[in-house]
């Protein structure tokens, strides 16, 4: 009977060790990403119109995760299109991966971070002008 005990507290470390050491998919860009960025997929950022327009990846266009379903039909995307998502920390993008996925988009991938993608793919944010006063 006391080997049970035992056996459990191996157990929960060993897991506790396991999932500390894997790598963050916020800090992590896969080649899946950079992929399907080379290969023109709709580039999605999902942080508020603010933010997007302090600095964006190039191409991106922004859906705020809370309307990411609402924007990719308005915008006629199918659901076999290849969308890739980020934010600022992966968390949000992370909700409109789930959203999408959770919709039948499988292609939908979460690329974390803005700083992160800019970083594994070589490109600098673009910042928008603010329009002219009228």
């Amino acid at each position: 009977m006391k080997l049970i005990p035992a056996v459990f507290a191996f157990t929960l470390v060993f897991t506790v060790a396991s999932h500390s050491a894997a790598p963050h998919s916020e800090d992590t860009i896969t080649s899946e990403v950079i992929s399907a960025i080379a290969h023109h997929a709709l580039i999605v950022d999902v942080r508020t119109p603010e933010e997007f327009d302090a600095g964006h990846y190039p191409g991106a266009i922004n859906i705020p995760h809370e309307k990411i379903l609402d924007g990719v039909s308005q915008l006629g995307v199918g659901k076999e299109a290849s969308v890739i998502l980020y934010c600022r920390s992966g968390n949000r993008s992370g909700q409109a991966e789930q959203a999408l996925q959770n919709n039948g988009f499988a292609q939908a991938k979460n690329a974390g971070g803005l700083e992160a993608l800019l970083s594994a793919t070589g490109e600098r944010a673009i910042v928008s002008t603010p329009a002219a006063p009228q």
